[in-house]
């Protein structure tokens, strides 16, 4: 018994080792392909987006900003009131000053001139207007043309001024803008701008190749520089050049 499990185990020593066989899959093959075009090209990737910043602006600017964002009756209320008060004030001296029918040929003109001098001088020039004019009629009763006219004018431009001292403009005047005079200092205060943006941008370069493969023509964009020829993969996808450029 024992002479034979010794002859076994020699005949296990003598014999050779026999290891597992692994499959290690097809092995990659590549295909050489000449190059038929090369154009180099490049492929921008951007993105623009809302963002704000801060900034500094006049304070004549700001309220620029502010009197536009206003409806259009509520930022010209006080000049289309006055062109109303023009043009019945206007109505009301030509019939005061001319005949019936003088007054009757030229109502429409004067109330629309009248109206249209009303809208830039506001109630209180057309106030002025009728005190002054008023004032100047009875003085002058026998030369009316002479001295009313006048007195409604000077009368404007005082009504004018006092109501602009009482109802200041929501802009103020634009600041002299003559170089050898003097510049009047201005008040700027902080504000926020929003607008678009250029938050990423990434720029490749790359190369438009063509080649054919099993017999069709492929145009294909390579981040490599191809050279002469290209390598293929079985699939026909280029991936990489056959061999370094000799220059």
């Amino acid at each position: 018994m024992l002479l034979t499990l010794l002859l076994a185990c020699t005949e296990a020593q003598a014999a050779p080792l026999k290891l597992p066989e692994f499959d290690n899959g097809p092995e990659t093959r590549t295909t050489v392909a000449p190059v038929l075009f090369v154009y180099a090209s490049q492929n921008r990737d951007r993105s623009v987006g809302e963002q704000c910043w801060d900034t500094l602006i006049s304070q004549r600017d700001l309220a620029i900003r502010e009197d536009n964002a206003k409806p259009f009756f509520v930022r010209n209320l006080f000049p289309l009131v006055g062109a109303a008060m023009g043009g019945i004030a206007g109505g009301w001296m030509l019939k005061r000053l001319a005949s019936d029918a003088a007054a009757r040929k030229w109502m429409l003109p004067v109330v629309a001139g009248s109206g249209l001098g009303g809208y830039f001088a506001g109630p209180g020039g057309v106030a002025g207007a009728l005190v002054g004019g008023g004032i100047a009629d009875k003085l002058g009763k026998h030369d009316r043309f002479k001295k009313t006219l006048p007195g409604a004018l000077a009368g404007a431009l005082v009504g004018k001024a006092l109501w602009d001292a009482v109802f200041p403009p929501a802009v103020p005047p634009a600041p002299p803008s003559d170089p050898d005079g003097e510049i009047a200092p201005e008040t700027f205060v902080r504000d926020k701008t929003c607008g678009p943006q250029l938050l990423m941008s990434h720029e490749d370069s790359l190369y438009r190749i063509g080649y054919r493969f099993n017999g069709e023509e492929y145009t294909v964009d390579v981040p490599f520089d191809p050279g002469e020829a290209v390598l293929l993969d079985p699939t026909g996808k280029a991936v990489g050049p056959a061999r370094e450029r000799v220059e």
